[in-house]
């Protein structure tokens, strides 16, 4: 599964840093590779692995990526600082908590997005067996945004999302999704 087309513009205006190297961990079939090498801020190299090796293939076989390799993101395979930034983006609510604050911990200079605890109709144990808050992340050191308006879940009309979406981004706490990273400006 891919993440929600809102992160688009918020990932690539706001923290996408040209001439930086990137690691995608979970890339998928490469989204945020691709976003990335397309954008007006081209990175310096960018690395993309997944534990599906089919997703590895194809992104190999698309060229997406400089390096595309399969391991487990739980486990990441590289020295401590070897990318300026790392991308985890709708990956840690896929795993157990302690799981995902591993990932968070191992990944310092990371972008991270995951569903809000309170977007409760995208929520499943089947697929999410984690939930994420705000507090969770900002303890970890993480500046929170929040993307899209979700306070009354399946409930909000489209009209009152859309309007409300701005000030999600300034109150995650009822946004759909949460965007947090680190202090982007030490790289």
């Amino acid at each position: 599964m891919s993440s929600s087309y809102l992160l688009d513009p918020f990932v690539i205006t706001l923290l996408v840093k040209a001439g930086k190297s990137y690691l995608d961990v979970a890339c998928g079939r490469g989204k945020w590779g691709y976003l990335i090498t397309t954008s007006h801020k081209p990175p310096s190299f960018i690395v993309g692995g997944d534990l599906d090796e089919n997703c590895v293939k194809w992104v190999k076989e698309h060229k997406i990526y400089d390096e595309a390799i399969v391991f487990d993101a739980r486990f990441l395979p590289f020295r401590d600082s070897c990318f300026d930034i790392v991308l985890v983006m709708e990956v840690i609510e896929h795993m157990g908590k302690r799981d995902g604050f591993k990932v968070l911990a191992e990944a310092e200079r990371v972008i991270v997005s995951t569903p809000l605890l309170g977007a409760r109709y995208w929520y499943s144990e089947e697929h999410h067996p984690s939930r994420w808050t705000v507090n969770d992340l900002r303890k970890k050191g993480y500046i929170v945004r929040g993307v899209g308006f979700s306070f009354f879940g399946r409930f909000t009309t489209q009209s009152l999302a859309f309007a409300l979406a701005p000030l999600a981004f300034y109150i995650p706490q009822i946004s759909y999704i949460l965007l947090a990273w680190k202090d982007l400006r030490k790289i």
